[in-house]
């Protein structure tokens, strides 16, 4: 045997050995590829009922914060509504203090 033949002998095993791992590689690709749509599949499926419970319940929140909107504004027309005697009576006796000072001030003065 010369050395010819040998090294046509090692390219022939090592030619198999590639075109081996190359089939194994082609398999393992393609059973990745069935998974990832198997999974992709099932994702599909699951995916839409969860948007739309997401989009049920943003809306309910939405909803919820409209009321609490509405109660804040009514409570603010309300505290409106009861400060605004207050304010008054503040103002009067601001206006007496004012008033009260003065007279003082006249008869030391």
């Amino acid at each position: 045997m010369d050395t010819m033949s040998a090294l046509l002998i090692v390219l022939a095993i090592v030619g198999i050995a590639t075109c081996g791992v190359a089939i194994f590689v082609l398999v393992q690709t393609a059973q990745t590829m069935r998974s990832a749509r198997r999974l992709f599949d099932d994702m599909d499926g699951r995916l839409v009922p969860l948007v739309e419970k997401i989009e049920v319940t943003v809306d309910a929140v939405n909803a919820e914060l409209l009321r609490i909107d509405g109660i804040v504004t009514r409570f603010e027309d309300v505290s409106d509504a009861v400060n605004a005697p207050f304010d008054a009576v503040n103002a009067v006796g601001s206006r007496l203090r004012q008033a009260w000072t003065a007279a003082r001030r006249a008869r030391k003065g």
